[in-house]
């Protein structure tokens, strides 16, 4: 079902957006970077069509499993990602945030410039904060230090696994975010933790691929839109 839903949806796009050599270098671009409370961390290398777009909209994107809570006026607050966190009524309550001053929940960090590495905790929040090309932004289930070092973006890209061309789309097409996990030295992952690493690696790849073309579909929308409103105006 999911193969011929993604199969239509690749032919729809090809119709309404024909690929030209001048978009090839058109899209902005921005890293994430997850690091789970066992040490993996997880890079994430997006394009997206947009002059910019919030942190959740990064995060989600990326195609990593999220989980958020509403909060009205304040935006969305991270529950879960990749499946750590907590559950929507203990995220509604405090954020995921325990007790005790060192309790881990989801911290949302950013260099003051890319490769300064000193990444400092966003207080507005992933729905407030405007990620723009060039951006590198960090989620860390801590309560303190991430322990990350100064990356740039190119950092980000080649251990997101991008290829030497950039990961530009064919033909001008949005390109698929670029998806790795990296483990410490000396980490064992059990059989189950495996199976739901397997299984959570597919819904990225999905995810990702649902994602791209969604920003494809919505650019081409604002194009069209535009065009018509211009050709209106010449009109009057």
């Amino acid at each position: 079902m999911i193969r011929a839903l993604l199969g239509v949806a690749l032919v729809v796009l090809a119709w309404l957006a024909p690929p030209t050599a001048a978009e090839d270098d058109s899209w902005n671009r921005a890293g994430l970077v997850v690091r789970h409370g066992d040490g993996r961390v997880v890079y994430a290398y997006v394009a997206f069509s947009e002059p910019s777009i919030s942190g959740i909209e990064l995060l989600r994107r990326s195609g990593i499993p999220l989980v958020t809570v509403g909060f009205g006026a304040l935006g969305e607050g991270v529950c879960s990602v990749a499946g750590e966190g907590c559950g929507v009524n203990e995220c509604r309550q405090r954020v995921c945030q325990g007790a005790g001053a060192n309790a881990p929940f989801w911290q949302y960090l950013r260099q003051s410039a890319p490769g300064a590495g000193d990444w400092r905790f966003l207080s507005l929040g992933g729905s407030a904060t405007r990620v723009r090309d060039g951006d590198i932004d960090c989620w860390s289930w801590t309560g303190g230090d991430p322990g990350l070092p100064p990356l740039t973006l190119a950092d980000v890209a080649r251990l997101a696994g991008v290829p030497a061309n950039g990961g530009a789309g064919a033909g001008g097409s949005l390109p698929t975010p670029a998806v790795r996990e990296e483990v410490p030295a000396g980490y064992v992952r059990d059989r189950e933790d495996d199976g739901d690493r397997q299984g959570m690696l597919a819904y990225v790849a999905t995810g990702a691929v649902l994602a791209a073309m969604a920003g494809v579909l919505g650019a081409v929308v604002a194009r069209n839109r535009r065009a018509r409103g211009t050709g209106v105006e010449e009109a009057a």
